[in-house]
């Protein structure tokens, strides 16, 4: 047994003689560990799926749909020149408008859509878009990245190895801490979550051509996040009362070694009225952040749209380059948005210009976060919409098989001051459960800085990251030696 054998080499304080467990062992005392192990993948997407449209307004649906039509052929024509595939129509509508006065209803024309479906690399994705706007194309529904199957295939079982690493590592700092023997994995239970895409794009654009900019789109695609978890039960030789002491002692400091002799557990135990203790420790650990992930923006407004857009694609080209010249990691679009800026007056919605913006995220020290937004600022990028901390996966996981020390060593601390108190003896641990929680991010820092390069100082901006707390419980079942009738604590 490879796997197992990896979970060995816990020191020993006692020298314990175990008489060997056997099928008649009650079931409700077997002596296993149950332990889910987590394994995570980022998979790079080189695939885009875009979807878009043709969107008209006119005073008859004939006028209106002849539009669509000669329009919707255009960007056809030019996305089958550019090799798009899966190129397929999702929706075609056209629908009356009516404008609503003294509770009267007026037609006032119609509004035609058809909406189009592609997909292509990534790297070609920003030109396409362009390219189809100015084909005549004026509406960007949503884009989503995704990885090759091949990719995502690999993927899958290179995270259920991870799961499964997670699981004996989890299970080797629980079997040290106990000075436990493991055994067999007796079941192994796969439990793969489900993978998600990555969050589409959400694109709002009202003026017809509004994306005909001088310049390409930049588009970095998101990574994927391939999740899964692998459960796995594990039989040990149990300790005694000789072992738990031992245990328990070095929490003060203590050092003892007992030559004990255990009986085996077998059927002849009730499980009705079974001699068992349950105790549930609690361990948490403070790692501090040394990474800082980073979201900004560019944002425009202007008269018009295609204004706008042109000067969000030649600002957002800019700080990306500073941006990759920084070395910064994961660097992505999460956003882009341009929505027509509307004023109210008497009732009366008067359109009167565009406002534009390209979000991108990224990460990289905390030491260099200062420097590494001045400079984005400079470049072009006038909104930081959030910054959060965490630490490097090597200290998180360091922290995650300590604080599973750490419960097991307050579960022991209270089963000793119970034992202590009732004046019983302790026996086997007969079960042993792992359930770490959840290990939640720091608060995210929340900015506001509208105005343009508003954050353009002199100084570098001071950025200090705060900690991690990484929590998890243990429970034990404990078996125990009733005291004798008309024992006074």
């Amino acid at each position: 047994m490879a796997d197992t054998n990896n979970l060995t080499g816990a020191s020993e304080q006692a020298l314990v003689f175990i008489a060997p467990v056997t099928s008649s062992t009650n079931p409700n005392t077997a002596q296993i560990l149950e332990v889910t192990g987590q394994g995570e993948v980022n998979v790079p997407t080189t695939l885009t799926e875009v979807q878009l449209g043709i969107q008209v307004q006119g005073e008859t649906a004939t006028e209106v749909q002849e539009q669509v039509a000669q329009r919707s052929t255009e960007v056809v024509d030019v996305l089958q020149n550019l090799g798009a595939q899966e190129l397929q129509t999702t929706s075609i509508q056209l629908n009356p408008v009516f404008s609503f006065e003294n509770d009267t209803q007026t037609l006032t024309g119609f509004r035609g859509i058809n909406t189009l479906q592609f997909e292509l690399p990534t790297l070609q994705a920003g030109a396409a878009i362009d390219t189809a706007i100015q084909a005549g194309a004026n509406v960007i529904q949503n884009i989503s990245f995704t990885a090759s199957d091949e990719a995502l295939q690999q993927a899958r079982l290179q995270v259920l190895s991870e799961a499964v690493k997670d699981a004996q590592a989890q299970a080797q700092a629980v079997f040290n801490t106990l000075q436990l023997t493991p055994g067999e994995i007796i079941n192994i239970d796969i439990n793969s979550a489900n993978n998600p895409s990555p969050s589409p794009l959400l694109f709002n654009l009202a003026e017809d051509r509004a994306l005909a900019a001088g310049g390409t789109t930049p588009i970095i695609g998101s990574p994927e996040t391939i999740e899964a978890s692998v459960s796995l039960d594990i039989s040990y030789s149990p300790n005694s009362v000789g072992t738990l002491a031992s245990a328990t002692n070095n929490l003060t400091g203590a050092s003892e070694q007992a030559l004990v002799f255990l009986a085996p557990v077998t059927s002849s135990t009730n499980p009705n009225t079974a001699q068992i203790l349950e105790v549930t420790g609690q361990g948490e650990v403070t790692v501090p952040t040394t990474l800082t992930e980073v979201q900004l923006g560019i944002q425009v407004q202007g008269e018009t749209a295609t204004e706008v857009q042109e000067q969000v694609a030649q600002r957002s080209t800019a700080v990306v380059d500073v941006l990759q010249n920084l070395g910064v990691q994961e660097l992505q679009t999460t956003s882009i948005q341009l929505n027509p800026v509307f004023s109210f007056e008497n009732g009366t919605q008067t359109l009167t210009g565009f406002e534009g913006i390209n979000t991108l995220q990224f990460e990289l020290p905390t030491v260099q976060a200062g420097a590494a937004i001045d400079t984005a600022i400079q470049a072009g990028a006038n909104v930081i919409q959030n910054i959060s901390f965490t630490a490097s996966d090597e200290a998180l996981q360091q922290a995650r098989l300590q604080v599973l020390s750490e419960a097991v060593k307050d579960a022991q601390a209270q089963a000793q001051a119970v034992f202590n108190t009732l004046q019983l003896t302790p026996g086997e641990i007969i079960n042993i459960e792992i359930n770490s929680a959840n290990n939640p991010v720091p608060s995210p820092l929340l900015f506001n800085a509208a105005a343009d390069r508003a954050l353009a100082i002199g100084a570098t901006t001071p950025i200090i990251g705060g900690s991690q707390t990484i929590e998890a419980s243990v429970s034990l079942d404990i078996l125990y030696f009733p005291a004798p009738v008309g024992l006074s604590a």
